[in-house]
Protein backbone atom coordinates (compact mmCIF):
# COMPACT_ATOMS: atom_id res chain seq x y z
CA UNK A 1 0.00 0.00 0.00
CA UNK A 2 1.76 3.27 -0.92
CA UNK A 3 0.58 6.60 1.18
CA UNK A 4 -0.21 9.74 -0.53
CA UNK A 5 3.22 12.20 -0.63
CA UNK A 6 1.36 14.80 1.56
CA UNK A 7 1.39 11.85 4.39
CA UNK A 8 4.16 11.44 6.47
CA UNK A 9 6.01 8.27 6.49
CA UNK A 10 4.47 5.51 9.44
CA UNK A 11 6.62 4.90 12.10
CA UNK A 12 8.48 1.90 11.46
CA UNK A 13 11.18 1.73 14.49
CA UNK A 14 10.75 1.50 17.98
CA UNK A 15 12.37 5.44 18.03
CA UNK A 16 9.99 6.52 15.63
CA UNK A 17 7.31 5.05 17.44
CA UNK A 18 7.97 7.10 20.89
CA UNK A 19 9.01 10.42 18.42
CA UNK A 20 5.05 10.18 17.13
CA UNK A 21 3.81 9.10 20.59
CA UNK A 22 5.19 12.26 22.26
CA UNK A 23 4.38 14.57 19.19
CA UNK A 24 0.74 13.45 18.45
CA UNK A 25 -0.71 14.30 22.20
CA UNK A 26 0.90 17.48 21.58
CA UNK A 27 -0.73 18.64 18.52
CA UNK A 28 -3.75 17.09 20.48
CA UNK A 29 -4.33 19.61 23.55
CA UNK A 30 -3.06 22.37 20.61
CA UNK A 31 -5.89 21.25 18.73
CA UNK A 32 -8.26 20.78 21.93
CA UNK A 33 -7.08 24.53 22.78
CA UNK A 34 -8.04 25.80 19.45
CA UNK A 35 -11.09 24.75 19.13
CA UNK A 36 -12.16 25.61 22.51
CA UNK A 37 -11.03 29.18 22.36
CA UNK A 38 -12.79 29.59 18.88
CA UNK A 39 -15.77 28.24 20.45
CA UNK A 40 -15.21 31.18 23.22
CA UNK A 41 -14.76 28.43 26.03
CA UNK A 42 -11.55 27.30 28.37
CA UNK A 43 -10.10 24.22 27.42
CA UNK A 44 -10.00 22.16 30.45
CA UNK A 45 -6.41 21.40 31.65
CA UNK A 46 -7.03 18.73 34.04
CA UNK A 47 -4.82 15.01 34.15
CA UNK A 48 -7.47 13.35 32.72
CA UNK A 49 -8.05 15.71 29.97
CA UNK A 50 -3.90 15.30 29.34
CA UNK A 51 -4.37 11.51 29.48
CA UNK A 52 -6.75 11.91 26.36
CA UNK A 53 -4.27 13.19 24.18
CA UNK A 54 -1.87 10.30 25.61
CA UNK A 55 -4.41 8.00 24.63
CA UNK A 56 -5.73 9.40 21.63
CA UNK A 57 -2.00 9.03 20.65
CA UNK A 58 -1.40 5.45 21.46
CA UNK A 59 -4.73 4.62 19.46
CA UNK A 60 -3.67 6.76 16.50
CA UNK A 61 -0.58 4.34 16.40
CA UNK A 62 -1.84 0.91 17.07
CA UNK A 63 -4.54 1.80 13.87
CA UNK A 64 -1.13 3.24 11.91
CA UNK A 65 0.04 -0.64 12.69
CA UNK A 66 -3.13 -2.02 11.33
CA UNK A 67 -2.20 -0.34 8.02
CA UNK A 68 1.61 -0.16 8.49
CA UNK A 69 3.15 -3.47 9.36
CA UNK A 70 6.05 -2.33 10.25
CA UNK A 71 4.68 -0.05 12.50
CA UNK A 72 2.88 -2.85 14.10
CA UNK A 73 6.24 -4.61 14.77
CA UNK A 74 7.92 -1.56 16.47
CA UNK A 75 5.09 -1.11 18.72
CA UNK A 76 5.46 -4.72 19.64
CA UNK A 77 3.91 -4.93 23.22
CA UNK A 78 1.15 -2.36 23.45
CA UNK A 79 0.85 -2.75 27.26
CA UNK A 80 2.33 1.19 27.44
CA UNK A 81 -0.54 2.02 25.49
CA UNK A 82 -3.02 0.24 27.47
CA UNK A 83 -1.79 0.97 30.73
CA UNK A 84 -2.05 4.73 30.34
CA UNK A 85 -5.75 4.64 28.63
CA UNK A 86 -6.63 2.36 31.41
CA UNK A 87 -5.42 4.96 33.83
CA UNK A 88 -6.72 7.66 31.97
CA UNK A 89 -9.71 6.09 31.57
CA UNK A 90 -9.66 5.72 35.57
CA UNK A 91 -9.21 8.87 36.24
CA UNK A 92 -11.75 10.43 33.74
CA UNK A 93 -14.80 8.39 35.10
CA UNK A 94 -13.85 9.09 38.73
CA UNK A 95 -14.08 12.64 37.99
CA UNK A 96 -17.16 12.51 36.16
CA UNK A 97 -18.59 10.32 39.16
CA UNK A 98 -17.61 12.89 41.85
CA UNK A 99 -18.49 15.82 39.48
CA UNK A 100 -22.24 14.42 39.72
CA UNK A 101 -24.88 17.16 41.00
CA UNK A 102 -27.93 15.35 40.05
CA UNK A 103 -29.44 18.10 37.73
CA UNK A 104 -30.84 17.43 34.28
Amino acid sequence: MTLPAWLPTPPGTTAEVWGWFMTIPVAYTFTRKAVARLRGGIAPTTMARLSDAATFSGAVLVLIGILHPETLKALGDTTAFLIIGGTGSFFYTGEQLLGETGGA
